[in-house]
Protein backbone atom coordinates (compact mmCIF):
# COMPACT_ATOMS: atom_id res chain seq x y z
CA UNK A 1 0.00 0.00 0.00
CA UNK A 2 1.49 3.20 -1.27
CA UNK A 3 1.79 6.44 0.75
CA UNK A 4 -0.44 8.06 -0.90
CA UNK A 5 -3.14 5.34 -0.30
CA UNK A 6 -2.52 5.40 3.34
CA UNK A 7 -3.40 9.23 3.43
CA UNK A 8 -7.12 8.10 1.68
CA UNK A 9 -7.58 5.49 4.21
CA UNK A 10 -6.35 7.85 7.66
CA UNK A 11 -8.96 10.73 6.24
CA UNK A 12 -11.91 8.37 5.76
CA UNK A 13 -11.33 6.98 9.03
CA UNK A 14 -10.99 10.52 10.39
CA UNK A 15 -14.10 11.45 8.70
CA UNK A 16 -16.00 7.72 9.72
CA UNK A 17 -14.85 7.81 13.40
CA UNK A 18 -13.40 10.97 14.51
CA UNK A 19 -16.09 13.39 13.17
CA UNK A 20 -18.60 11.34 14.42
CA UNK A 21 -16.94 11.66 18.09
CA UNK A 22 -16.45 15.64 17.37
CA UNK A 23 -20.11 16.39 16.36
CA UNK A 24 -21.08 14.36 19.66
CA UNK A 25 -18.84 16.04 21.44
CA UNK A 26 -20.49 19.15 20.45
CA UNK A 27 -23.67 18.05 20.94
CA UNK A 28 -23.15 17.71 24.49
CA UNK A 29 -21.26 20.70 24.90
CA UNK A 30 -24.34 22.41 23.55
CA UNK A 31 -26.44 20.61 25.75
CA UNK A 32 -24.44 21.74 28.67
CA UNK A 33 -24.37 25.35 27.79
CA UNK A 34 -28.19 25.44 27.23
CA UNK A 35 -28.75 24.03 30.44
CA UNK A 36 -26.77 25.91 32.16
CA UNK A 37 -28.75 29.00 31.15
CA UNK A 38 -32.29 27.44 31.13
CA UNK A 39 -31.56 26.41 35.11
CA UNK A 40 -29.88 29.65 36.10
CA UNK A 41 -33.06 31.71 34.26
CA UNK A 42 -35.26 29.38 35.84
CA UNK A 43 -33.62 29.74 39.43
CA UNK A 44 -34.27 33.45 39.17
CA UNK A 45 -37.81 32.88 38.69
CA UNK A 46 -38.36 31.41 41.50
CA UNK A 47 -36.80 33.73 43.95
CA UNK A 48 -38.93 36.55 42.10
CA UNK A 49 -41.95 34.80 43.01
CA UNK A 50 -41.04 34.61 46.59
CA UNK A 51 -39.90 30.89 46.77
CA UNK A 52 -37.54 29.99 48.95
CA UNK A 53 -34.90 27.52 47.42
CA UNK A 54 -32.10 27.66 50.32
CA UNK A 55 -32.21 25.62 53.22
CA UNK A 56 -31.20 28.53 55.40
CA UNK A 57 -34.56 30.26 54.05
CA UNK A 58 -36.66 27.17 54.57
CA UNK A 59 -35.85 27.24 58.12
CA UNK A 60 -35.48 30.74 59.21
CA UNK A 61 -38.89 31.65 60.87
CA UNK A 62 -38.78 29.19 63.74
CA UNK A 63 -41.27 31.05 66.00
CA UNK A 64 -40.02 31.20 69.39
CA UNK A 65 -40.48 28.91 72.65
CA UNK A 66 -39.64 26.25 74.05
CA UNK A 67 -38.83 23.03 71.57
CA UNK A 68 -40.58 19.36 72.63
CA UNK A 69 -39.69 17.69 70.08
CA UNK A 70 -36.30 16.41 71.74
CA UNK A 71 -37.62 15.59 74.31
CA UNK A 72 -40.25 13.01 72.50
CA UNK A 73 -37.47 11.62 70.95
CA UNK A 74 -35.89 10.53 73.95
CA UNK A 75 -38.63 9.12 75.37
CA UNK A 76 -39.51 7.00 72.92
CA UNK A 77 -35.98 5.69 73.67
CA UNK A 78 -36.85 4.57 77.24
CA UNK A 79 -40.17 2.36 75.99
CA UNK A 80 -39.94 -0.76 76.60
CA UNK A 81 -41.02 -3.55 73.85
CA UNK A 82 -43.25 -6.00 75.29
CA UNK A 83 -45.18 -9.37 73.70
CA UNK A 84 -47.90 -7.09 72.80
CA UNK A 85 -46.29 -3.45 72.32
CA UNK A 86 -45.68 -2.29 69.80
CA UNK A 87 -46.31 -4.56 67.32
CA UNK A 88 -49.80 -6.73 68.18
CA UNK A 89 -51.83 -3.87 69.19
CA UNK A 90 -55.81 -4.40 69.27
CA UNK A 91 -57.25 -3.42 66.22
CA UNK A 92 -59.72 -1.06 65.71
CA UNK A 93 -62.44 -0.24 63.16
CA UNK A 94 -62.11 -3.35 61.20
CA UNK A 95 -64.38 -3.04 57.67
CA UNK A 96 -66.63 -5.78 56.78
CA UNK A 97 -67.58 -6.17 53.25
CA UNK A 98 -70.63 -4.09 53.51
CA UNK A 99 -68.68 -1.01 54.56
CA UNK A 100 -69.69 -1.25 58.28
CA UNK A 101 -66.92 -1.66 61.17
CA UNK A 102 -66.15 -4.11 63.93
CA UNK A 103 -65.39 -2.14 67.19
CA UNK A 104 -62.34 -3.30 68.58
CA UNK A 105 -62.38 -2.20 72.15
CA UNK A 106 -65.63 -4.71 72.65
CA UNK A 107 -64.04 -7.87 72.05
CA UNK A 108 -62.59 -9.91 74.25
CA UNK A 109 -59.27 -10.60 72.71
CA UNK A 110 -57.75 -10.22 69.41
CA UNK A 111 -55.47 -12.54 67.03
CA UNK A 112 -52.51 -11.48 65.63
CA UNK A 113 -50.38 -13.64 63.65
CA UNK A 114 -52.54 -16.80 64.84
CA UNK A 115 -51.25 -15.52 68.61
CA UNK A 116 -54.12 -14.47 71.32
CA UNK A 117 -53.84 -10.90 72.99
CA UNK A 118 -55.37 -10.08 76.26
CA UNK A 119 -55.82 -7.07 77.36
CA UNK A 120 -54.37 -7.70 80.89
CA UNK A 121 -51.67 -7.98 78.79
CA UNK A 122 -51.40 -4.80 77.31
CA UNK A 123 -52.27 -3.19 80.51
CA UNK A 124 -49.57 -4.64 82.32
CA UNK A 125 -47.10 -2.97 79.20
CA UNK A 126 -48.61 0.00 79.04
CA UNK A 127 -48.33 0.35 83.21
CA UNK A 128 -44.62 -0.23 82.72
CA UNK A 129 -44.46 2.64 80.07
CA UNK A 130 -46.53 4.80 81.66
CA UNK A 131 -43.93 7.38 83.60
CA UNK A 132 -42.58 7.36 79.03
CA UNK A 133 -45.81 8.21 77.85
CA UNK A 134 -46.47 11.03 80.42
CA UNK A 135 -43.04 12.64 79.02
CA UNK A 136 -44.54 12.26 75.73
CA UNK A 137 -47.78 13.84 76.73
CA UNK A 138 -46.02 16.75 78.42
CA UNK A 139 -43.52 17.34 75.45
CA UNK A 140 -46.83 17.38 72.66
CA UNK A 141 -47.88 20.57 75.09
CA UNK A 142 -44.84 22.95 74.42
CA UNK A 143 -45.40 25.52 71.98
CA UNK A 144 -42.42 24.66 69.77
CA UNK A 145 -42.36 20.66 68.30
CA UNK A 146 -39.20 21.27 65.77
CA UNK A 147 -37.15 18.34 64.75
CA UNK A 148 -34.06 20.28 63.29
CA UNK A 149 -33.52 18.95 60.45
CA UNK A 150 -30.60 19.83 58.63
CA UNK A 151 -31.61 20.52 54.94
CA UNK A 152 -28.09 20.83 53.39
CA UNK A 153 -27.78 17.30 53.79
CA UNK A 154 -30.24 16.96 50.70
CA UNK A 155 -30.18 12.92 49.33
CA UNK A 156 -28.12 12.36 53.12
CA UNK A 157 -31.31 13.46 55.35
CA UNK A 158 -32.09 10.54 57.41
CA UNK A 159 -35.79 10.41 58.79
CA UNK A 160 -35.13 8.26 61.68
CA UNK A 161 -37.86 10.33 64.02
CA UNK A 162 -40.61 9.40 61.58
CA UNK A 163 -41.39 5.62 62.21
CA UNK A 164 -40.97 6.64 65.96
CA UNK A 165 -43.89 9.35 65.55
CA UNK A 166 -45.54 7.05 63.88
CA UNK A 167 -45.51 4.32 66.26
CA UNK A 168 -46.40 6.98 69.13
CA UNK A 169 -49.57 6.99 67.66
CA UNK A 170 -50.13 3.36 68.18
CA UNK A 171 -49.07 3.20 71.98
CA UNK A 172 -51.39 6.34 72.57
CA UNK A 173 -53.89 4.21 70.74
CA UNK A 174 -53.66 1.08 72.27
CA UNK A 175 -54.26 2.80 75.26
CA UNK A 176 -57.17 4.70 74.41
CA UNK A 177 -58.34 1.46 73.40
CA UNK A 178 -57.29 -0.33 76.87
CA UNK A 179 -59.40 2.48 78.62
CA UNK A 180 -62.46 2.39 76.51
CA UNK A 181 -62.44 -1.29 77.11
CA UNK A 182 -63.14 -0.77 80.63
CA UNK A 183 -65.74 1.96 80.47
CA UNK A 184 -62.90 5.16 81.22
CA UNK A 185 -64.12 7.71 78.31
CA UNK A 186 -62.04 10.33 80.25
CA UNK A 187 -59.16 8.37 80.49
CA UNK A 188 -59.98 7.18 76.64
CA UNK A 189 -59.65 11.02 75.38
CA UNK A 190 -56.77 11.85 77.86
CA UNK A 191 -55.05 9.60 75.67
CA UNK A 192 -56.83 10.11 71.97
CA UNK A 193 -55.64 14.12 72.43
CA UNK A 194 -51.55 13.31 72.36
CA UNK A 195 -52.52 10.77 69.26
CA UNK A 196 -53.99 13.08 67.38
CA UNK A 197 -51.35 15.97 68.42
CA UNK A 198 -48.51 14.08 67.01
CA UNK A 199 -49.37 15.44 63.46
CA UNK A 200 -48.02 18.10 65.16
CA UNK A 201 -44.46 16.55 66.09
CA UNK A 202 -44.09 16.56 62.02
CA UNK A 203 -45.47 19.95 60.94
CA UNK A 204 -42.23 21.91 60.83
CA UNK A 205 -40.46 19.66 58.92
CA UNK A 206 -41.40 21.17 55.35
CA UNK A 207 -40.73 17.84 53.40
CA UNK A 208 -42.88 15.36 51.62
CA UNK A 209 -42.23 12.07 53.37
CA UNK A 210 -42.90 13.94 56.36
CA UNK A 211 -46.31 15.18 55.49
CA UNK A 212 -47.34 11.40 53.79
CA UNK A 213 -46.12 10.13 57.85
CA UNK A 214 -49.03 12.73 58.83
CA UNK A 215 -51.37 12.00 56.72
CA UNK A 216 -50.93 8.24 57.81
CA UNK A 217 -50.89 9.32 61.69
CA UNK A 218 -54.23 11.20 61.04
CA UNK A 219 -55.78 8.29 59.58
CA UNK A 220 -54.15 6.34 62.43
CA UNK A 221 -56.14 8.76 64.87
CA UNK A 222 -58.98 8.87 63.08
CA UNK A 223 -59.75 5.18 63.50
CA UNK A 224 -59.13 5.65 67.04
CA UNK A 225 -61.77 8.54 67.23
CA UNK A 226 -64.26 6.67 65.43
CA UNK A 227 -63.51 3.85 68.05
CA UNK A 228 -64.20 6.31 70.62
CA UNK A 229 -67.41 7.42 69.44
CA UNK A 230 -69.51 3.95 69.65
CA UNK A 231 -68.68 4.72 73.15
CA UNK A 232 -70.88 5.42 75.52
CA UNK A 233 -70.86 7.88 79.35
CA UNK A 234 -69.09 10.47 77.51
CA UNK A 235 -69.16 14.11 78.82
CA UNK A 236 -69.97 17.07 76.46
CA UNK A 237 -66.22 19.11 77.98
CA UNK A 238 -64.43 15.40 76.68
CA UNK A 239 -65.86 15.46 73.69
CA UNK A 240 -65.40 19.06 72.67
CA UNK A 241 -61.14 18.34 73.81
CA UNK A 242 -61.65 15.67 71.27
CA UNK A 243 -62.76 17.89 68.59
CA UNK A 244 -60.71 20.83 69.55
CA UNK A 245 -57.45 18.74 68.90
CA UNK A 246 -58.42 17.92 64.97
CA UNK A 247 -59.91 21.36 64.42
CA UNK A 248 -56.22 22.33 65.04
CA UNK A 249 -54.57 19.89 62.70
CA UNK A 250 -53.96 21.09 59.05
CA UNK A 251 -53.08 18.76 55.67
CA UNK A 252 -53.75 20.98 52.80
CA UNK A 253 -51.29 23.82 54.04
CA UNK A 254 -48.55 21.27 55.55
CA UNK A 255 -48.30 19.46 52.04
CA UNK A 256 -47.66 22.99 50.58
CA UNK A 257 -45.09 23.60 52.87
CA UNK A 258 -43.96 20.04 51.79
CA UNK A 259 -43.72 20.89 48.12
CA UNK A 260 -41.96 24.22 48.90
CA UNK A 261 -39.29 21.84 50.81
CA UNK A 262 -39.34 19.98 48.25
CA UNK A 263 -37.60 22.69 46.19
CA UNK A 264 -34.91 22.85 48.63
CA UNK A 265 -34.23 19.19 49.24
CA UNK A 266 -34.14 18.58 45.53
CA UNK A 267 -31.72 21.66 44.52
CA UNK A 268 -29.16 20.23 46.93
CA UNK A 269 -29.82 16.88 45.85
CA UNK A 270 -28.94 17.92 42.31
CA UNK A 271 -25.48 20.13 43.44
CA UNK A 272 -24.42 16.34 45.05
CA UNK A 273 -25.45 14.97 41.93
CA UNK A 274 -22.92 17.61 40.25
CA UNK A 275 -20.28 17.86 42.73
CA UNK A 276 -20.09 13.41 42.41
CA UNK A 277 -20.30 11.15 40.26
CA UNK A 278 -21.14 8.46 43.36
CA UNK A 279 -24.35 10.50 44.40
CA UNK A 280 -25.27 10.97 40.44
CA UNK A 281 -24.87 7.33 39.86
CA UNK A 282 -27.60 6.50 43.72
CA UNK A 283 -29.82 8.69 42.12
CA UNK A 284 -29.93 7.05 38.83
CA UNK A 285 -29.49 3.55 39.69
CA UNK A 286 -28.76 3.11 42.88
CA UNK A 287 -32.32 3.04 44.68
CA UNK A 288 -33.03 -0.30 46.50
CA UNK A 289 -36.99 -0.69 45.55
CA UNK A 290 -38.47 1.05 42.22
CA UNK A 291 -42.03 -0.49 42.57
CA UNK A 292 -43.21 -1.10 39.09
CA UNK A 293 -41.14 -2.16 35.98
CA UNK A 294 -41.90 0.63 34.46
CA UNK A 295 -40.68 3.29 37.19
CA UNK A 296 -37.38 2.15 36.85
CA UNK A 297 -35.04 4.84 34.60
CA UNK A 298 -34.96 3.99 31.54
CA UNK A 299 -31.47 3.41 30.90
CA UNK A 300 -31.68 1.33 33.72
CA UNK A 301 -34.17 -1.26 31.99
CA UNK A 302 -31.95 -1.41 29.08
CA UNK A 303 -28.82 -2.59 30.45
CA UNK A 304 -30.19 -4.38 32.88
CA UNK A 305 -30.70 -6.36 29.24
CA UNK A 306 -27.14 -7.33 30.21
CA UNK A 307 -26.55 -10.31 32.92
CA UNK A 308 -27.19 -8.97 36.83
CA UNK A 309 -23.39 -7.67 38.31
CA UNK A 310 -21.77 -7.75 34.43
CA UNK A 311 -18.77 -5.80 35.11
CA UNK A 312 -19.50 -4.27 31.43
CA UNK A 313 -23.29 -3.26 32.72
CA UNK A 314 -21.99 -1.58 36.20
CA UNK A 315 -19.13 0.42 34.36
CA UNK A 316 -21.49 1.33 31.46
CA UNK A 317 -23.86 2.93 33.93
CA UNK A 318 -21.30 4.10 36.90
CA UNK A 319 -18.26 5.40 34.18
CA UNK A 320 -20.10 6.15 30.75
CA UNK A 321 -23.72 7.00 31.01
CA UNK A 322 -23.86 8.94 34.72
CA UNK A 323 -20.90 11.08 33.52
CA UNK A 324 -22.34 12.05 30.50
CA UNK A 325 -25.63 13.01 32.25
CA UNK A 326 -23.92 14.60 34.84
CA UNK A 327 -22.42 16.66 32.16
CA UNK A 328 -24.89 17.08 29.48
CA UNK A 329 -27.84 16.96 31.27
CA UNK A 330 -28.01 16.94 35.24
CA UNK A 331 -28.71 21.09 34.68
CA UNK A 332 -32.16 20.22 32.22
CA UNK A 333 -33.07 17.51 34.34
CA UNK A 334 -32.84 19.74 37.22
CA UNK A 335 -35.12 22.38 35.98
CA UNK A 336 -37.45 20.10 34.59
CA UNK A 337 -37.98 18.25 38.07
CA UNK A 338 -38.19 21.66 39.75
CA UNK A 339 -40.86 22.81 37.28
CA UNK A 340 -43.17 19.77 37.92
CA UNK A 341 -42.82 20.76 42.00
CA UNK A 342 -43.87 24.34 40.86
CA UNK A 343 -46.64 23.25 38.88
CA UNK A 344 -47.87 20.78 42.09
CA UNK A 345 -47.39 23.30 44.47
CA UNK A 346 -49.13 26.07 42.25
CA UNK A 347 -52.08 22.92 41.90
CA UNK A 348 -52.06 22.48 46.05
CA UNK A 349 -52.76 26.20 46.93
CA UNK A 350 -55.91 26.16 44.14
CA UNK A 351 -57.22 23.02 45.56
CA UNK A 352 -56.30 24.61 49.68
CA UNK A 353 -58.00 27.98 48.75
CA UNK A 354 -61.21 26.34 47.00
CA UNK A 355 -61.01 23.26 49.34
CA UNK A 356 -62.02 21.63 46.70
CA UNK A 357 -60.24 18.63 44.57
CA UNK A 358 -62.41 19.33 40.93
CA UNK A 359 -60.39 21.91 39.32
CA UNK A 360 -57.11 20.37 41.12
CA UNK A 361 -58.00 16.70 39.22
CA UNK A 362 -57.91 18.30 35.99
CA UNK A 363 -54.74 19.76 36.62
CA UNK A 364 -53.03 16.78 38.26
CA UNK A 365 -54.44 14.91 35.06
CA UNK A 366 -52.91 17.24 32.91
CA UNK A 367 -49.22 16.95 33.98
CA UNK A 368 -49.37 12.94 34.14
CA UNK A 369 -50.07 12.89 30.64
CA UNK A 370 -47.00 15.80 29.47
CA UNK A 371 -45.13 13.43 31.35
CA UNK A 372 -45.86 10.41 29.76
CA UNK A 373 -45.40 11.94 26.45
CA UNK A 374 -41.81 11.48 25.95
CA UNK A 375 -39.67 10.71 23.30
CA UNK A 376 -36.17 8.54 23.23
CA UNK A 377 -33.77 11.39 23.90
CA UNK A 378 -36.32 12.86 26.54
CA UNK A 379 -36.03 9.78 28.16
CA UNK A 380 -32.15 9.51 27.73
CA UNK A 381 -31.67 12.89 29.31
CA UNK A 382 -34.48 12.19 32.07
CA UNK A 383 -33.90 8.40 33.31
CA UNK A 384 -36.01 9.14 36.83
CA UNK A 385 -38.93 8.41 37.11
CA UNK A 386 -41.41 11.35 36.70
CA UNK A 387 -41.97 13.41 39.44
CA UNK A 388 -45.85 13.53 37.77
CA UNK A 389 -45.97 9.71 38.91
CA UNK A 390 -44.52 10.40 42.44
CA UNK A 391 -45.70 13.42 43.92
CA UNK A 392 -48.91 14.31 42.32
CA UNK A 393 -50.79 11.52 44.68
CA UNK A 394 -49.84 13.67 47.46
CA UNK A 395 -51.76 16.64 46.43
CA UNK A 396 -54.80 13.72 46.90
CA UNK A 397 -54.02 12.45 50.04
CA UNK A 398 -53.47 15.67 51.47
CA UNK A 399 -56.83 16.41 50.65
CA UNK A 400 -58.11 13.53 51.92
CA UNK A 401 -56.88 13.84 54.95
CA UNK A 402 -58.58 17.30 55.08
CA UNK A 403 -61.81 15.14 54.33
CA UNK A 404 -61.56 12.98 56.88
CA UNK A 405 -60.84 15.78 59.31
CA UNK A 406 -63.93 17.24 58.30
CA UNK A 407 -65.79 14.17 58.88
CA UNK A 408 -64.26 13.16 62.19
CA UNK A 409 -65.39 16.74 63.30
CA UNK A 410 -68.84 16.50 62.33
CA UNK A 411 -69.26 12.93 63.76
CA UNK A 412 -68.06 14.31 67.21
CA UNK A 413 -69.93 17.55 66.68
CA UNK A 414 -73.59 15.01 66.16
CA UNK A 415 -72.00 12.88 69.12
CA UNK A 416 -72.30 16.06 71.54
CA UNK A 417 -76.14 17.42 69.85
CA UNK A 418 -76.74 13.29 70.30
CA UNK A 419 -75.86 13.95 74.19
CA UNK A 420 -77.39 17.39 74.40
CA UNK A 421 -80.64 16.57 72.74
CA UNK A 422 -81.41 12.64 72.90
CA UNK A 423 -81.25 12.47 68.98
CA UNK A 424 -79.10 13.14 66.35
CA UNK A 425 -79.50 16.55 64.69
CA UNK A 426 -82.05 16.38 61.89
CA UNK A 427 -79.39 18.09 59.45
CA UNK A 428 -75.54 19.58 59.80
CA UNK A 429 -76.84 22.97 59.79
CA UNK A 430 -78.48 22.42 63.34
CA UNK A 431 -74.91 22.06 64.61
CA UNK A 432 -74.30 25.88 63.73
CA UNK A 433 -73.49 27.95 65.98
CA UNK A 434 -74.25 26.14 69.22
CA UNK A 435 -71.46 23.15 67.85
CA UNK A 436 -69.51 24.87 65.12
CA UNK A 437 -68.73 27.60 63.33
CA UNK A 438 -70.38 26.42 59.80
CA UNK A 439 -70.45 22.92 58.23
CA UNK A 440 -67.43 21.35 57.57
CA UNK A 441 -66.57 21.16 53.83
CA UNK A 442 -65.78 18.11 51.80
CA UNK A 443 -62.96 18.30 50.03
CA UNK A 444 -63.38 16.31 47.50
CA UNK A 445 -65.96 18.72 46.23
CA UNK A 446 -65.31 21.87 47.71
CA UNK A 447 -69.00 21.64 49.31
CA UNK A 448 -70.87 20.77 52.75
CA UNK A 449 -70.50 17.24 54.11
CA UNK A 450 -73.24 14.95 53.31
CA UNK A 451 -76.01 14.14 56.05
CA UNK A 452 -79.25 12.61 56.72
CA UNK A 453 -81.24 11.15 59.55
CA UNK A 454 -81.67 7.19 59.43
CA UNK A 455 -84.92 6.88 61.97
CA UNK A 456 -84.74 7.93 65.68
CA UNK A 457 -81.13 7.02 66.25
CA UNK A 458 -79.21 6.84 62.97
CA UNK A 459 -77.67 8.72 60.84
CA UNK A 460 -75.53 8.60 57.43
CA UNK A 461 -72.83 10.94 57.37
CA UNK A 462 -70.46 10.54 54.20
CA UNK A 463 -68.38 12.53 51.52
CA UNK A 464 -68.89 12.29 47.76
CA UNK A 465 -65.52 10.28 47.32
CA UNK A 466 -62.63 11.02 44.59
CA UNK A 467 -65.33 10.67 42.03
CA UNK A 468 -67.15 13.84 42.92
CA UNK A 469 -70.62 11.76 42.59
CA UNK A 470 -73.22 12.04 45.22
CA UNK A 471 -74.21 8.20 45.51
CA UNK A 472 -76.41 8.46 49.12
CA UNK A 473 -73.93 7.65 50.85
CA UNK A 474 -73.41 4.16 49.50
CA UNK A 475 -70.69 2.14 51.21
CA UNK A 476 -70.34 -0.87 48.38
CA UNK A 477 -66.97 -1.22 46.62
CA UNK A 478 -66.81 1.00 43.53
CA UNK A 479 -66.26 -0.74 40.34
CA UNK A 480 -63.08 -2.44 39.67
CA UNK A 481 -61.95 -2.25 43.59
CA UNK A 482 -61.25 -4.88 45.64
CA UNK A 483 -59.77 -3.42 49.06
CA UNK A 484 -62.74 -3.99 51.82
CA UNK A 485 -60.31 -2.65 53.88
CA UNK A 486 -60.12 0.92 52.09
CA UNK A 487 -62.65 3.00 52.54
CA UNK A 488 -61.48 5.58 49.68
CA UNK A 489 -62.73 2.41 47.64
CA UNK A 490 -66.33 3.08 48.55
CA UNK A 491 -68.53 4.47 46.10
CA UNK A 492 -68.78 7.19 48.56
CA UNK A 493 -66.66 8.24 51.51
CA UNK A 494 -68.89 7.18 54.81
CA UNK A 495 -68.69 7.46 58.39
CA UNK A 496 -69.11 3.92 59.16
CA UNK A 497 -71.88 2.45 61.09
CA UNK A 498 -71.11 -0.51 63.73
CA UNK A 499 -71.23 -3.85 62.51
CA UNK A 500 -74.02 -6.09 62.48
CA UNK A 501 -73.98 -9.13 64.75
CA UNK A 502 -73.52 -11.99 61.94
CA UNK A 503 -70.59 -9.63 60.70
CA UNK A 504 -68.61 -9.39 64.19
CA UNK A 505 -69.10 -13.50 64.05
CA UNK A 506 -67.22 -13.85 60.81
CA UNK A 507 -64.77 -11.48 61.29
CA UNK A 508 -63.80 -13.69 64.46
CA UNK A 509 -64.04 -16.52 62.59
CA UNK A 510 -61.62 -15.08 60.09
CA UNK A 511 -59.29 -13.96 62.84
CA UNK A 512 -58.77 -16.93 63.86
CA UNK A 513 -57.91 -18.60 60.88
Amino acid sequence: MNRRTVKIVAGLLAVVVVMPVALAGLFLVCEHVRGRISLAHYRRELVAKGEKITPQELVSDRPAGENGAPEIMAAFDDLKKGDVMPSHYPPGMKLTPAGRAVVGFREDEWVDGKVTYHWDQLADELETNAPALERIRAALQKPVLDNDLDHSQGALMRFTHLSRVKQLSQWFGARAQLELHNGETHGAANDLVPQIELVRALARDRIIISELVRVAIAAIARTGTWEALQADRWSDEDLATLQKAWENQHFATGMIDGFRGELVFSEVSYRQCRESNYWAFQMLFGLEAYGEESARPFWERTLRLLPKGDTIADFAKEQVYCRIWRFAWLDQNEKRYLGQVEELLAIMRTAEAEKSMARARTALARLEDQSSRRNLYDRLRHPLTDVAFSLTRCVNRAMRAETERSIVICAIAIKRYSLRHGTPPPSLESLVPELLPAVPTDYMAGKPMRYRRNGDSGFVLYSVGEDEKDDGGDSSLSAGKTSVRNPWDRKDFVWQEAALPEEIEAYRQGARK
